[in-house]
Order: structure tokens, then C-alpha cells, then sequence
């Protein structure tokens, strides 16, 4: 065999399949070998014990004529024992009366063995047991009062057990030997069955591809650990087909917010090189491509810091943060916008601590605050709660008294891009690109948080946020400010 057919056998024999066959051939082997096994020498075991069972009976049937004849006729003994051992004549039985020294026989048949009595294998019932390899006899004691100390031996050859014995192994030798040839034949049909499954998983997984992921595996619906598995595949494909179409859906509505400024550029561009136009136009124009040139710059700031905290969690710089130092912050920043817009801030804040990252949790911040801010009309209110969940989280919560969010687009709030519908916003003055709460989603899932939203049409909005708590510092009431208000989450 060449040295490449060399390694193709050596592969093939490495396959999950040739190692089934063999182990449920071994299996199966080892499993009949000790069955055959324990029949065999139980047979002889039980053969063994019912010879006992009926020497036993005959050795007291001799004691009892012993006890009654003793003192009064001896020739009566002689003669019952004299008819057991014609009785048993074919099978070979032998009888000894022995003192209590076991060296002078009072009577013994004429069948006696030279060695009768060559190993002792114990007792039961008060009798002992004797045997050699061919013989085997039982031995039961006088001891009545009135009487000498005696024994009575009954024994037998014990060739018919080797016989039977023999004979049952003839019998279950071709069982064992066609066991033997079939077993590997066996293993194989086993193997198949249970590689099925596993080759119908193999041969799905190949026919995937990343544009072609709506094939799922056979589910048989038995419960076993195949099925288990099929499930997880199903269940981990489900999760890579939503992730590739939101990142195709991502890459869609980044260019179309990336090619509405772009295209509003070139077109004032154009008009600007029209024709020569006086200053003040041009001005104008200018300013409208900064306009557009920031709200690009924006657009693209805000791809990279998705980006950037989506890949958070796994290399964040752990720090503690003072929640409410943040909140405060946040407050301070954006209360001279909330003054232009009429709208009122509040808070009830409790001195909490976590650990995470100060720049994205300042961000998460920034733009919950600004969010509710931007959708709050004139005469509102923004609230920021922050207080102990309990010993191992703390609950943020942003309320607002804004527009709200229809309850058909409350599950895609987070989605990125998504922006509520316009026509609802009723003369306020927004313009977003719908990734500021993909942002704060993806910050509250690197710091091992959850963010969730609420919200009423015309009654308001509340973001809450579930972040571990990174001790347990005494707890302070809420911090007194201007900004404090009785409002009570």
C-alpha cells in the first residue's frame, strides 16, 4: 500500500463513524462474553447447590436413624445407611460414621474415595461442607446429649456437574461465535443510525452561505442530544441571519443619511458656480454647505462611536462612576438649552457609584437628557430619577412630558436610523439621524446593563436603565439643587 493510501486508511479510520463501530463492537462482545460467562458458572453454581441441598437431606434422615437406634439396636443403623447407599448405587454415593476424631470409621460404604475429604469450602445450617475436584460430600454432627460426639458423611461425584457444565458450553459456543461475526456488523448499522443526524447537520451547514441563510436543520423531535444540538445550530443561525440583515439594512441607511448631505452639497455647490452671484448670496450658500458639511460630520461621528461601543465590553476601562455627579453634569449642560425651549428640569438623585467607562456613561447620559429636551414642547418637564434597584443594581430612569412614541414604533426606538414619524412632531425643530439611541443601547450592553423604553402619545416618554452597582455605599437622601423638584418616580 502506497504511503498516500497509507494516510487515507489512517484517516478514515479516525472518522466518528469506524470509532462507533468499534466501541459498540467491543461493546457488544465484552457485554455477551460475560453474559455466556455467568451462565456457564452459574449453572454450575446452582447445579453445586442443590447436590448440597439433597446430600444435606440424606445426611439428616441418617442422623435421625442414629439418635433413635443408638442405644438400642446399632444393626438398624447399619442397615438404613446400607440401603441409602444402594439406593444411590448408580450415581456413585458414599456414607461414612466417623467418631469425633474423623480418624475411625464406625461404618462406611464400599464406594469410599481415597480423599473424601481433601478441602474444606465452608458451612451453612450447622453443616460443613467438603470437596475435592472430583467429590463432594456433606458432613452433619451428632451432638444430643446422652450421645457421643459423631459425624455422618454423605458425598457424591460431581462429574454429572462438569458434564452438564460441558454441555451447556457446546450449546452456547456457535451463539458465541456467530455473536462474534455478526457483532461488527452490528456496530456499523448502530453507527449509521446514529451519525444520520449528523451527517443531514453536515451536509445543511454546507449548502449555508452568508447571503443564503434561511435553511435550518432538521428538528426529529425525539429530545435527544442530536436534537438539542440541531436547535442550538437553528437557534445560533437565527441570531447570525438578524445580524447580517440589520448590518445590510445598517449599511443601506448609513448611505442614505450619508448621501442626503452629500447630494444637498453638490447641489449648492452647482448653484454656487452657476453664475456669479453678489456677496450676500454667496454667504448664504456658504453657509448652508456648513450646514450640511456639520450635519455630515455628525452623521459620520456618530457611526464611528457605535462602532466604538459596540466593541466596548470587551476592552472597557473599568472605572468607578458617580451616577449622580454625571446626571448633574448632564443637567448643567443642557439647562440653558432647556431654558430657550421652555422646558423645565428636575431630578431626585441617590449618591450610587458602578463601574464602567466615565466618556460612554457621560454620553448615555447626554443623550437620553437631549433626546427628551429635543421632543418636549414648550412648558414641559424632564426628570431624571436615580436611585438603588436594590444591592446589586441601580435604576436610571429619564421621564419626559414630550409627543411620546406611538406604541408601533416602541420596539425599534433602538434600531439604528430609526426615526419616529415626522409628521408627529408638530412644529418642533429636530433634525436627527436616529443612532443617538442605538448609542446609549449599545453603551447600557458593554457596562452588562439593559435599557428599556415607555411611553403614552401626548403624555410623555420614560427611558429606564438597569446598571450593576459597583458597591454599596451608605445610602444619601436626595441631593438638594435648583434643580430639585417634588416629583416622585
Amino acid at each position: 500500500m502506497s504511503h498516500n493510501g497509507l494516510m487515507r486508511f489512517a484517516i478514515k479510520m479516525r472518522t466518528l463513524r469506524v470509532r462507533l463501530t468499534v466501541w459498540n463492537t467491543v461493546v457488544v462482545l465484552l457485554t455477551v462474553l460475560i453474559a455466556l460467562f455467568a451462565v456457564r458458572e452459574g449453572l454450575r453454581f446452582y447445579l453445586l447447590l442443590e447436590t448440597d441441598e439433597v446430600l444435606e437431606a440424606e445426611a439428616n434422615e441418617l442422623l435421625l436413624a442414629v439418635e433413635e437406634f443408638y442405644h438400642t439396636d446399632q444393626s438398624q443403623i447399619i442397615a438404613e445407611m446400607k440401603r441409602k447407599a444402594e439406593a444411590h448405587r448408580k450415581s456413585d454415593w458414599y456414607i461414612r460414621w466417623v467418631d469425633k476424631t474423623h480418624e475411625h470409621d464406625l461404618w462406611h460404604s464400599g464406594n469410599v474415595p481415597a480423599e473424601p475429604q481433601t478441602r474444606f469450602l465452608g458451612s451453612y445450617s450447622g453443616h460443613n461442607v467438603w470437596g475435592s475436584a472430583s467429590h463432594r460430600s456433606i458432613e452433619v454432627e451428632l451432638n444430643k446429649p446422652g450421645l457421643p460426639r459423631q459425624y455422618i458423611l454423605v458425598g457424591t461425584p460431581i462429574a454429572f456437574v462438569d458434564d452438564d457444565v460441558n454441555r451447556l458450553t457446546r450449546i452456547l459456543a456457535p451463539v458465541g461465535l456467530a455473536i462474534f461475526l455478526l457483532a461488527p456488523l452490528g456496530g456499523l448499522l448502530l453507527a449509521e443510525r446514529a451519525i444520520e443526524p449528523l451527517q443531514e447537520i453536515i451536509h445543511t451547514t454546507e449548502r449555508l452561505r452568508p447571503s443564503h441563510l434561511n435553511e435550518r436543520l432538521v428538528v426529529r423531535g425525539v429530545g435527544d442530544e442530536l436534537d438539542q444540538l440541531a436547535t442550538k445550530i437553528n437557534t445560533f443561525l437565527d441570531v447570525i441571519a438578524t445580524h447580517l440583515q440589520k448590518n445590510r439594512e445598517f449599511v443601506a441607511n448609513a448611505a442614505h443619511e450619508l448621501r442626503s448631505p452629500l447630494t444637498a452639497i453638490q447641489s449648492l455647490v452647482e448653484v454656487t458656480l452657476d453664475k456669479p452671484r453678489e456677496t450676500a448670496e454667496y454667504e448664504e450658500l456658504l453657509f448652508q454647505i456648513n450646514d450640511e458639511c456639520r450635519h455630515l460630520a455628525q452623521v459620520v461621528n456618530q457611526l464611528l462611536q457605535l462602532t466604538q461601543s459596540e466593541a466596548l465590553a470587551a476592552e472597557t476601562r473599568q472605572e468607578l462612576v458617580s451616577l449622580d455627579e454625571m446626571a448633574n453634569k448632564a443637567m448643567e449642560m443642557f439647562e440653558p438649552v432647556a431654558e430657550e425651549r421652555q422646558v423645565k428640569l428636575s431630578s431626585s438623585l441617590t449618591d450610587v457609584q458602578i463601574s464602567g467607562n466615565p466618556r460612554e456613561i457621560r454620553q448615555l447620559m447626554t443623550n437620553l437628557v437631549d433626546n427628551a429636551i429635543k421632543f418636549t414642547p414648550a412648558g414641559g418637564t424632564v426628570h431624571i430619577g436615580l436611585k438603588r434597584h436594590d444591592d446589586k443594581m441601580v435604576c436610571l430612569t429619564v421621564r419626559d412630558t414630550g409627543i411620546g412614541i406611538p406604541e408601533a414604533d416602541l420596539s425599534r426606538v433602538f434600531d439604528r436610523f430609526f426615526q419616529v414619524d415626522k409628521s408627529r412632531q408638530r412644529g418642533i425643530e429636530t433634525r436627527g439621524n436616529g443612532l443617538g439611541l442605538a448609542i446609549c443601547q449599545a453603551i447600557v450592553h458593554a457596562h452588562h446593563g439593559t435599557i428599556t423604553v415607555g411611553s403614552k402619545l401626548d403624555v410623555g416618554t420614560t427611558f429606564t436603565v438597569m446598571l450593576p452597582m459597583a458597591r454599596s455605599p451608605a445610602v444619601v437622601p436626595d441631593i438638594g439643587s435648583r434643580h430639585k423638584s417634588p416629583v416622585d418616580l
